[in-house]
């Protein structure tokens, strides 16, 4: 995966995540319906690693995720 399209990723998640909590199969159908055609649910599913790891975002229950105030910072590098 290039970087940029990682990047745009990313973004997309955090994104939809700062307007409040979200579960992770609406995310996943967000997300994969952004016309992208590199977003699918396998690389969905490994970006969204990527920033629960590196505390990005959080999960606060079964399956929902909330974004961080380190991710809301993550998010204005991404330029979104």
């Amino acid at each position: 995966m290039k970087d940029r399209e990682r990047d745009i990723l990313r973004g997309t998640i955090l994104e939809l995540l700062t307007k409040g909590c979200i579960h992770y199969t609406s995310l996943d159908k967000k997300v994969c319906a952004t016309c992208h055609p590199f977003a699918t649910t396998n690389t969905f599913k490994s970006q969204l690693h990527y920033l629960l790891i590196n505390g990005f975002i959080i999960r606060l229950a079964r399956g929902i995720y909330q974004i961080t105030p380190k991710g809301k910072k993550y998010l204005d590098i991404l330029e979104f």
